[in-house]
């Protein structure tokens, strides 16, 4: 990839961002913009303490125009351009972390619902955290779960750090990604920093509203959404593990978030961990 320093950047308008979150849902969200980082989800971890005693608000929302160090699934880096999206948001859940397993796959249905309703394409999930268009990666999530003390009788909380990166841009470079890769502007969408901001405020929106209703009501309320999003859905796959490589069916996911696969006619949750899925075609 050509060096960071020679790609021009342009700080988000962090108040624009934080207007239009306003606009779609009723939660408080501070905005932290930057023109470069090296993630943005090691920002707020680094800040997240300081940022709970200094200020009011609850969520806090980190974004950039160029990341050069970005961490994805199983720890890989990876960049990309200048003016793609690129944000991460760090909120709090007074429930303990194993009631909020399903976090992520929620995350990824509020991420593809809202880029076919803005974009106008047919985004779809790939178990865990991979968006796929067209069957090439277009963006990924991760999420994060962290225990943090709490002043409330009767426990601690749980730190919620939810990153996500789209790509808007064509680059060569992220074709050698994964399965592949795809770009909006390469499916004929294109995208200014202002579409950029704009769309980042309306994925902040429909993340934080579906973790309240996933908290609310659990994972009951997404079965269906998740499976007319589901990728994998009834497609022959390879299990990677550490160790071994094992064939079987998708089969949806359970309330935990794990992928269901049918093995020699038996259902078993497989958990991400240390594995990789992909589709045998």
């Amino acid at each position: 990839m050509t060096d960071g320093q020679e790609q021009v950047r342009c700080l988000p308008d962090a108040n624009l961002i934080q207007k239009q979150i306003k606009a779609h849902c009723s939660a408080e969200v501070e905005v932290h913009a930057f023109e470069q980082l090296d993630s943005t989800s090691a920002w707020l971890r680094e800040h997240a303490r300081e940022l709970a005693v200094a200020s009011g608000t609850a969520m806090h929302l980190c974004i950039t125009d160029w990341q050069s160090a970005g961490v994805g699934r199983r720890g890989k880096n990876w960049q990309a351009r200048a003016g793609n999206l690129m944000f991460s948001l760090l909120n709090h859940s007074d429930k303990p972390a194993r009631e909020l397993l399903g976090l992520s796959l929620v995350t990824g249905i509020a991420v593809a619902e809202c880029l076919q309703s803005m974009a106008g394409v047919q985004v779809q999930l790939k178990w865990p955290n991979d968006l796929i268009l067209k069957d090439a990666k277009l963006g990924g999530l991760i999420t994060e779960l962290a225990a943090v003390p709490s002043t409330r009788v009767g426990g601690g909380r749980t730190q919620l750090l939810t990153g996500i990166g789209i790509n808007l841009l064509h680059d060569e470079e992220v074709l050698r990604l994964s399965i592949g890769a795809t770009s909006l502007e390469a499916c004929g969408v294109s995208c200014s920093r202002q579409d950029r901001d704009a769309m980042a405020a309306r994925l902040v929106a429909d993340v934080v509203t579906a973790h309240q209703q996933f908290e609310a009501t659990g994972w009951p309320a997404f079965v269906q959404r998740w499976a007319a999003l589901d990728w994998l859905e009834n497609k022959e796959v390879l299990i990677h593990r550490d160790n071994s490589t094992e064939q079987a069916l998708a089969r949806g996911v359970n309330e935990q978030g794990a992928l269901l696969v049918e093995r020699a006619g038996e259902i078993i949750a497989v958990y991400s961990g240390n594995v990789s899925i992909r589709p045998t075609i």
